[in-house]
C-alpha cells in the first residue's frame, strides 16, 4: 500500500510479521534497522514500522505518507488494526516507539496518540487478547471443555487463561518460569514451563510466550487436540492441529460485519485527527489558539464536575457530549476571529473566557 502527496513532514514503512518464525522475524528486523536508522519504530507481535520526517526507498510493502503516515499512528494506536478490535496493550506499544523520536516527528506522534485516546473513550471495546481464545475455539469447532494449558505469564497469558476460567473449561494451567504476581488470587493452576512435556494430554495449549523463549518441538510439549499459537515469533513448530494468529486474522477479515466496524471507526478516527492536527497547528500564541486553551481549560473542569455529580453516566459518553457541543458552540466564531484579524479585539475575546 503507498499513499502519497503529503500535507505534512511524515512518511511510515511497514512490514507485517503476525506468526512469523524467528529466522524471518530476525531478517525483517535486520532490515528495518538497516533502512530506518535513529527512526522511531512501533514494534508488536503483528508489525514493525518505522516513522520519520524524510521519505525512503526501502522495500517495506506498507507506505503512507503526511496525512495518511499520521492516520496510521493513530489507527494502530487505537487498536484498530490489532487481532482483536481495541486492544489496550497497543497504545503504550506506540507511545514507547516514540519516545526518543525527533521533536518534530514526536509532535505529529502526540497528535496521532491524543486522537486515538479520544476515540477510545468513546467507543466501547468489548474485547481483550483474551479473546483470541474464543475465536481458536470456534475455528476449530471446539468446545470450551477439559484441560487448557497456557503458556507464559505475561499479559498475553494471563489474559488467555483467566478468559478460559470465565468459558467454564474443566482445568486451566498456567505455564512460566516465575509464578504471575496474582496467582493467588485465581483459580488457575501454575505449572514450571520446564515440566510441560511431562504433562497428561490437555485439551488446548495456548501459546502466549515472548519474542526471546524461541520455537517449541512437539517433543517438547504434552499431547493436545488443539495447539493455539499465539506468538511473534512462532511458538510452535508448524504441524496439524495448530491455529495462528494470522489464521485468526484471516477468519476476522472474512467477516463482513466486523471488516464493517473497522472502516467505521477508522473513518471517525480520521476526523478526530483532521481536529487535533489543526489545533496543534494553532501555536498557543495564536488567538484562535489560545481561545481554544482557554475553553478546554473551561470544558475539563464542568466535566470533572460533572462525573462528580453524574457516577452513572459512563465517563466516554459525557466525554463525547461536552466535546461536540464545546466545537458546535466554538466552531463559527474561531472562523471569524480568523477572517477579522484583528490582534486587540482577539485579546479582549480570549480575555472573556480566562479564569481570574
Amino acid at each position: 500500500m503507498t499513499t502519497a502527496g503529503p500535507l505534512i513532514d511524515l512518511y511510515g514503512c511497514g512490514w507485517t510479521t503476525v506468526s512469523l518464525g524467528a529466522d524471518e522475524m530476525a531478517s525483517i528486523q535486520a532490515r528495518m534497522a538497516a533502512s530506518h536508522p535513529g527512526r522511531p519504530i512501533i514494534a508488536s507481535c503483528q508489525r514493525l514500522e518505522a516513522f520519520g520526517d524524510t521519505a525512503c526507498d526501502c522495500p517495506a510493502p506498507g507506505k503512507w505518507a503526511g496525512v495518511a503516515a499520521l492516520e496510521r499512528i493513530a489507527q494502530v494506536a487505537a487498536g484498530l488494526h490489532s487481532a482483536v478490535l481495541g486492544e489496550e496493550q497497543i497504545m503504550g506499544q506506540v507511545r514507547a516507539g516514540f519516545a526518543d523520536a525527533s521533536p518534530a516527528v514526536r509532535r505529529l506522534a502526540d497528535v496521532a496518540i491524543a486522537a486515538a485516546r479520544e476515540l477510545r473513550r468513546a467507543t466501547p471495546f468489548e474485547s481483550h487478547a483474551g479473546h483470541l481464545l474464543d475465536r481458536g475455539l470456534r475455528l476449530a469447532g471446539l468446545p470450551a471443555a477439559g484441560t487448557l494449558l497456557v503458556l507464559g505469564t505475561g499479559a498475553m497469558g494471563r489474559l488467555v487463561a483467566a478468559r478460559g476460567l470465565e468459558l467454564g473449561f474443566d482445568r486451566v494451567l498456567i505455564a512460566g518460569r516465575q509464578r504471575p504476581a496474582d496467582d493467588e488470587e485465581q483459580a488457575w493452576e501454575f505449572v514450571p514451563l520446564a515440566g510441560i512435556a511431562q504433562l497428561s494430554s490437555v485439551t488446548v495449549i495456548a501459546g502466549c510466550l515472548g519474542s526471546g523463549a524461541g520455537e517449541l518441538a512437539p517433543g517438547d510439549l504434552p499431547t493436545a487436540t488443539l495447539a493455539l499459537d499465539l506468538g511473534t515469533p512462532r511458538n510452535f513448530a508448524v504441524g496439524e492441529r495448530i491455529l495462528t494468529m494470522a489464521d485468526l486474522l484471516r477468519e476476522e477479515h472474512s467477516r463482513a460485519h466486523s471488516m464493517h466496524r473497522r472502516a467505521e471507526l477508522q473513518a471517525k478516527l480520521s476526523q478526530i485527527v483532521a481536529r487535533h492536527l489543526e489545533r496543534a497547528n494553532e501555536s498557543g500564541a495564536s488567538l484562535v489558539g489560545s481561545l481554544r486553551l482557554e475553553v478546554e481549560r473551561v470544558r475539563q473542569r464542568e466535566l470533572g464536575r460533572m462525573q462528580r455529580l453524574h457516577p452513572e453516566l459512563p465517563p466516554q459518553l459525557l466525554e463525547t457530549l461536552t466535546r461536540s457541543l464545546v466545537d458546535q458552540i466554538f466552531h463559527r466564531p474561531s472562523a471569524r476571529l480568523r477572517q477579522r484579524g484583528d490582534a486587540e479585539f482577539g485579546r479582549d475575546v480570549v480575555a472573556l473566557f480566562a479564569e481570574d
